[in-house]
């Protein structure tokens, strides 16, 4: 009934519009009442038609001179085109008239974010609050006024008490879980999220975004149980069984992962990030045929997915076709020339073949790239090293140590360099350090400098922190 109802006004509005134009055209006089007027000003400032909202502005004061709302559809035409100071000007003029007045104090509340002055918008908005029968919508613009702010505690604040009002707003949902993300609150928003379904349980969105949460805190169980809520209340809901499969693919339930993607390529357009994520999952059960064959679809419908390239160099390296791999590899890094990954894989590649110097490069563009990637800081020291340049592979490491102090590998790689340089002393304070640090990981050491077990004072230093029953 209500969307017959919509259609029927929608309907009115065109032939109101029609009627509107037809004698702009012809030239003849014709009477509309306030309210007409407002309707065909406001549709024109919908669609953004300022030559005919001025024209219907102008026609409507000349037959109404003493409406005030006119005026204040003008300063919204003159904020369209930017002049924000006419607007104002108008505003002011009627500000003592209009007291109270909700459209007066939108405009208000409009032209100031538009200006950046977002605290007097927040002040027009709130007096609008006071009269308004659609709360939820300014709540909604309050909290964008305070994002602009980057007073995120009161954009949520503002936000949840539209939420109330309008519980089954997807819209309002994505905006709550976008602060909670932009503000690292996961737990936070776990606990929103989880208060807010005791109330509306049946809230796909909300199940959907507590999923969502689960998984960045990588509680991948309980992201799935999410998930399935979600896709209980709408069994068509193809982004919840897409998370869903990234979380089987985190908990390495590859089977279930590859089910549930199919299941989104039936739901909606098929993208080339499923069928590549399809190819991953094949891939990481070692049925390679499959994998090539879901990683080619993927490029059918999208040649410039980097993972997809990548994935089939991978696939041919396990293939012992190294020389197509590393084209393949070439192609992906051309198309994600950040992507750390791909970088570090064809560098291990060039490591493998002796190719140092191209290895060398690609290593220390990762570790400029991304400190904190402490495989691809050994690998690059390891390049050195296999050219007898201990001293430089020593530096390196001095390097990746700063920026990853708590990682006992480093230290435990750095101490076999100094050993093999002759640094006695050093190599072992690296080594007792390690030790303290994570006592597991000098086997590590021993895979690198076997001869260490008939050094006296290894053996002595591994008792000393040595667990007992270990």
């Amino acid at each position: 009934m209500d969307e017959e109802f919509d259609w029927q006004q929608d309907d009115e509005i065109t032939e109101l519009v029609s009627r509107f134009e037809q004698l702009l055209e012809s030239g003849e006089s014709h009477f509309f009442d306030v309210e007409e007027f407002e309707t065909i000003i406001d549709y024109y400032l919908d669609i953004q038609q300022n030559s005919l909202t001025r024209k219907a502005i102008d026609w409507a004061m000349e037959q109404h001179p003493g409406s005030r709302s006119f005026k204040i559809r003008e300063a919204r035409l003159f904020t369209q085109e930017t002049k924000y100071t006419q607007a104002l000007k108008i505003l002011d003029e009627l500000d003592m008239l209009e007291k109270g007045n909700e459209e007066f104090y939108l405009a208000k509340g409009e032209i100031y974010s538009l200006m950046d002055k977002h605290e007097e918008s927040v002040e027009a908005y709130k007096k609008v609050l006071e009269t308004t029968e659609r709360p939820e919508e300014i709540l909604s613009n309050i909290a964008y006024e305070y994002e602009s702010l980057n007073d995120y505690p009161n954009a949520l604040r503002y936000l949840t008490k539209a939420l109330e009002l309008r519980p089954e707003s997807e819209d309002l949902i994505q905006e709550i879980a976008f602060f909670f993300e932009l503000t690292s609150r996961e737990e936070e928003a776990i606990e929103f999220f989880g208060n807010f379904l005791d109330r509306h349980p049946y809230s796909k969105f909300a199940w959907f975004n507590l999923g969502i949460f689960y998984s960045n805190l990588e509680l991948f169980e309980k992201a799935v149980q999410a998930y399935e809520f979600a896709v209980a209340i709408d069994d068509e809901f193809s982004s919840a069984y897409f998370n869903m499969a990234n979380a089987y693919t985190s908990l390495q339930q590859f089977h279930k992962a590859i089910s549930l993607y199919e299941e989104t390529l039936k739901l909606e357009k098929p993208e080339a990030i499923t069928y590549c994520y399809i190819g991953e999952s094949w891939e990481n059960l070692n049925d390679l045929e499959k994998a090539l064959a879901y990683y080619n679809r993927a490029l059918d419908l999208d040649d410039k997915l980097a993972d997809a390239w990548g994935g089939v160099a991978r696939i041919f390296v396990r293939q012992n076709m190294e020389k197509t791999a590393i084209k393949y590899y070439e192609k992906a890094i051309q198309l994600a020339p950040n992507q750390d990954e791909l970088k570090f894989e064809l560098a291990v590649l060039f490591l493998r073949n002796h190719n140092l110097e191209k290895a060398n490069t690609l290593f220390e563009e990762v570790v400029n790239h991304n400190s904190h990637y402490v495989e691809a800081w050994l690998n690059y020291s390891l390049v050195l090293a296999l050219q007898d340049q201990f001293q430089e592979a020593i530096d390196i490491l001095t390097r990746a140590h700063k920026a990853n102090a708590s990682d006992a590998k480093i230290l435990y790689r750095r101490a076999g360099y100094f050993y093999r340089a002759g640094k006695i002393e050093e190599a072992f304070f690296d080594i007792e350090q390690a030790v303290k640090m994570n006592f597991d990981e000098h086997q590590d050491l021993l895979q690198y400098l076997p001869e260490l077990l008939d050094e006296p004072r290894f053996v002595e230093i591994l008792d000393l922190y040595k667990k007992p029953n270990r």
